[in-house]
Order: C-alpha cells, then structure tokens, then sequence
C-alpha cells in the first residue's frame, strides 16, 4: 500500500471521528438543555467534558496528516488554505469557546454554590451551548465541501461566508422566538 493513501485513510477517518464526537456532543447538550435537577445536569457535563480530549487528539491528528497530504501530493491552493483556516477556527473554537464554557458550568455545578436548580437550568441557557454547537456543524460541513469540490480563491471564500451564516442562522432565529 501507498503510505500516501495510508495518511489519506487516517485523515479522513479522523474526519469521521470529530463528527461522531461532534454528534455525541449534540446529544449530551440536547439532553443538558432538558435535565432539571443539579445531579442530572452534573452526570450531562461529567458526559460531554471529556470529549475536549477527543477533540483535541482528532484535530491534531487531522492537522499532521493533513499536512503530510499537502506536501506530498496538492501544494498550498486556495482550497487548501481555506480548509485549514476553517480547521484552526473548528478547532480553537471547539476547544477555547465551546469547553470553556463547559468547564465554567461544570466549576458552577461543583463549586459550594447555594445556586437553585433553577438558576442553575437557566445558566445552560445564558451558554449558547446548542448555537455554538451548530456553527461548529456548519464549519466542519464546509470543511468537508472545499474538500470536496476543491474551488478556487472565490469558491473558497464563498463556501466559507455561506459556512458562517448557516453557523449564526440558528442563533437569529432562535432570538426571534
């Protein structure tokens, strides 16, 4: 076998791996979002946490083999820069916005706060977790569509706009209701 396609292999099932992980995060903030009680939103945090560990394993992994693949084979295009700065924002935002505020609600829980159940509920609301959750879809979708398709300067910046409005279309419209 070609190491250029085992690389290939392991980058793209790496791929698959953030977006299972992205998908177990969807549903143990669905499930955060509904628990009520300071002992199930506890067991919901102590669920997704860890997940920051596999994302920040898959990315790097994604970051080298993806590296390796632009050196052996495609030179830096247009797509590929703009694969790579949506990857860095996945990334970062991943593990600086959407843990961040994780580890704060996970601190708020654990901490001696006097907080009721209520209050409490309402903190998960004030995070945004499912918005952020969703731009970060939207992102990795369209990570995955200029990697596909492959488009030139103007197709890169038009799929990475079109990315980002689907990432804050969610957050307007749920502000409406």
């Amino acid at each position: 076998m070609e190491f250029y396609l085992l690389i290939l292999f392991i980058h793209i099932t790496s791929a698959l791996v953030l977006f299972m992980a992205m998908a177990i995060e969807w549903v143990g903030i669905s499930k955060l979002q509904l628990a009520v009680k300071r002992d199930q939103i506890d067991e919901w945090i102590k669920y997704i946490l860890p997940l920051k560990y596999v994302f920040m394993g898959i990315g790097t992994l994604l970051l080298f083999t993806g590296a390796y693949l632009v050196s052996a084979k495609w030179n830096w295009t247009a797509w590929i820069i703009a694969a790579m700065l949506m990857w860095l924002f996945l990334f970062l935002h991943i593990i600086l916005v959407t843990g961040k505020r994780l580890e704060k609600l996970s601190k708020i829980i654990n901490s001696n706060s006097q907080m009721s159940d209520t209050e409490l509920h309402s903190q998960i609301g004030k995070l945004s977790l499912m918005n952020l959750l969703q731009s970060e879809i939207a992102v990795g979708l369209g990570q995955i569509f200029i990697m596909t398709i492959k488009p030139d300067v103007v197709g890169s910046v038009c799929v990475i706009i079109v990315a980002i409005i689907l990432g804050i279309i969610p957050l307007s419209m749920k502000q409406k209701k």
